[in-house]
């Protein structure tokens, strides 16, 4: 195997997806099914998709190639990160899928990211974000397939360190036991279930086994060097009504608001 250097670094995870293959290529490239468990708002047509998390945080990516249910390629340029290098670089997602007995294997490989230091950060929160992304997709497909999303998100920026932060929004009150996790949050409520992903001091994503299996997800990340760290408070849930989960938002944006800027 090639060993890599930071000039040719490459993001590539694979993923067991109890669900098949044409659902996966369908949460894939269809814009309903990606906002069911990707991004808050997504349009696709024949050469485009268009990802959006609102304020900044847009993907624009062109369809490169597409073999139906087995491999799809997207492209972008430097719109994307212009923020780290002004030098036009080519980056590119590809997705590959094979199942077996109902059993969908999905290998995520996301190249083209400048080896100079520049893009370190972005390069990590891109690797961290398909680590933790390729798992809500997972969940969404063996547990709730074919529902919509209703996501709270509260973010806020600071200029505080990972630690810094995360010792201020989770204190002591978490507890890891091998892959269960119960969280004591500044709202005064226990959110506990399966630990997907954990990452301290940037990343929590776990299940919340009693809201109708939901996920939450912490986030602590930077997208350039000398910017401001950003905080994401993610809940994503289906099956419940989306002014309770709009009134958990303003309860966890109101919350970080006072963590963080008094």
């Amino acid at each position: 195997m090639k060993k890599e250097t930071k000039a040719d670094r490459v993001i590539d995870i694979t993923r067991s997806i109890n669900s098949p293959v044409k659902a996966v290529w369908k949460a894939l490239t269809d814009a309903k099914e990606l906002e069911r468990w990707f991004p808050l708002e997504a349009g696709v047509t024949e050469g485009e998709v268009r990802l959006s998390w609102g304020g900044d945080v847009h993907w624009h990516m062109e369809i490169e190639e597409v073999r139906e249910e087995e491999y799809l390629r997207l492209g972008y340029g430097e719109a994307h990160h212009r923020i780290v290098s002004a030098v036009p670089r080519r980056l590119a997602v590809e997705f590959f899928l094979h199942e077996k007995d109902g059993v969908t294997t999905l290998r995520i490989v996301h190249n083209g990211f400048g080896g100079d230091e520049s893009w370190d950060e972005m390069y990590d929160g891109v690797r961290r974000g398909w680590g933790t992304e390729s798992l809500a997709l997972k969940h969404y497909l063996e547990n709730h397939a074919g529902k919509d999303r209703v996501v709270a998100l509260a973010s806020i920026q600071s200029q505080q360190s990972y630690q810094e932060l995360w010792n201020n929004l989770i204190g002591s009150g978490l507890r890891v036991n091998g892959n269960h996790y119960a969280l004591d949050t500044p709202l005064g409520e226990t959110y506990e279930g399966r630990l997907l992903f954990y990452n301290q001091p940037q990343d929590l994503l776990g299940t919340m086994q009693n809201f109708h299996n939901a996920l939450f997800r912490l986030s602590i990340e930077r997208f350039s060097p000398g910017g401001d760290v950003f905080i994401w408070v993610w809940i994503a849930a289906y099956g419940v009504p989306g002014k309770d989960v709009k009134e958990l938002e303003k309860r966890w944006q109101e919350k970080l608001n006072h963590i963080y800027h008094g």
